[in-house]
């Protein structure tokens, strides 16, 4: 099916699913059972739930822009786009002396987040509840019966309320690009990123072109990987601090389906070098275009990071050449690659093989690809279906060999 660029496929790492479900059985209400954590299925995109005794996944949490958290460490709370405070106030970061603040204040922007979210996330947890309980699901679901009270009002055995991260490449891209070129290399200041950033690089192309060549995450160099893992690991730990109106704990999760085009339209900005309102990274891939250093090394940078606490998921995209299958090994070739990606201990990919020609043309001659399915984000459509933006960001989505 991968080699007929069908666009159906994903795969998800078993293993990790059970030890996801283990750890999410540690931090609210009664333990998961190894028995259950090992019949774990993905439902929705590739979401994790435990068939028959869990709630169901819920998105009442929303989602937590991580890319505008880092535009606030840069702004002091201030959005650009909306032009007035809308962040928490973590210091004037022209005043930063050492990266490792720059660090603390993205933290307490993700806490900052997450505290608001909850309140509104519990709210419509109770309005659920309140208005549309699903009686006879909750018939099917184990402990419902026997407690007397639907799912929605925390009937289920296990409970579960997720939230999706969206942006957490940017965010190690722009921590990167700081600790590189402010606090390392001191080739800029901070007075200095910061006009830049205000002004959106007009006037400032040479220092967005330094921003654009350090280090990114997706080319397994530990300098720019080690961000990601701190952003990432960021809003899994503060995102399990906090509890659903049904006894379990809040899900980190990582797939942000179509949103990255959205959400990046709300973001002026960053460090990374990025323009404002242009998409945000997809899901929790490299920024389109940044990972150049092949699948391989997009393998071993996602590798680093701990999947097994993102317990509501991690979607990985990836685009490769169809060229790839002109090989007399193509298959294998791919069949080796997946093996990597499991072994590696990575949740979830999924693969678009599909060449930019065919995207672009599809594009000037609709009539021609009415049946050309793409994957999005954990899920497939057909390509002329979506919006241009997001036809664009899976046109800009790096073309790899194999």
């Amino acid at each position: 099916l991968c080699s007929l660029g069908t666009g159906h496929p994903q795969f998800v790492n078993c293993e990790v699913m059970a030890s996801q479900a283990l750890t999410r059985g540690t931090l609210g209400g009664p333990p998961i059972t190894l028995e259950h954590a090992r019949t774990a299925a993905p439902v929705g995109c590739c979401e994790p739930v435990i068939p028959g005794f869990d709630s169901g996944y819920w998105y009442n949490s929303g989602h937590c822009n991580l890319a505008a958290a880092m535009e606030f460490v840069m702004t002091n709370g201030w959005s650009r786009i909306y032009d007035r405070k809308m962040g928490l106030e973590t210091g004037d970061p022209r005043k930063f002396k050492s990266f490792e603040e720059v660090q603390e204040a993205y933290r307490r922007q993700v806490d900052w987040f997450l505290s608001n979210r909850t309140k509104v996330s519990n709210i419509g947890e109770q309005i659920v509840a309140e208005l549309a309980p699903t009686v006879y699901e909750s018939a099917l679901i184990e402990d419902c019966i026997e407690r007397g009270i639907c799912r929605e009002e925390g009937g289920a055995r296990y409970n579960q309320a997720g939230i999706q991260s969206l942006g957490s490449s940017d965010v190690a891209d722009s921590l990167a690009a700081i600790k590189k070129l402010v606090f390392e290399d001191k080739r800029i200041t901070m007075d200095q990123l910061c006009d830049a950033l205000d002004h959106n690089f007009e006037g400032y192309e040479d220092l967005r072109q330094m921003l654009l060549k350090a280090p990114k995450f997706g080319n397994d160099d530990d300098y720019a990987d080690e961000q990601k893992v701190f952003a990432s690991h960021v809003f899994a730990s503060e995102t399990v601090k906090h509890k659903n109106t049904r006894g379990g704990c809040t899900t980190p999760y990582a797939g942000d389906m179509a949103s990255y085009v959205p959400f990046g339209k709300v973001v002026g900005a960053l460090p990374s070098g990025r323009l404002a309102t242009e998409p945000l990274g997809d899901a929790f891939s490299p920024c389109a275009g940044c990972d150049m250093e092949g699948p391989t090394a997009v393998l071993k940078s996602m590798a680093k990071i701990d999947h097994v606490e993102y317990f509501g998921g991690t979607i990985l995209n990836l685009r490769m050449e169809p060229a790839v299958f002109e090989k007399e090994d193509g298959v294998k070739r791919l069949t080796d690659f997946i093996r990597a990606f499991v072994d590696q201990r990575i949740f979830h990919m999924q693969i678009n093989i599909v060449s930019s020609d065919t995207l672009r043309a599809a594009q000037e001659e609709p009539e021609k690809y009415r049946d050309l399915l793409v994957k999005v984000a954990g899920y497939s459509a057909y390509f002329l279906e979506l919006s241009r933006p997001l036809q664009n960001g899976i046109i800009a989505r790096t073309e790899h060999g194999l």
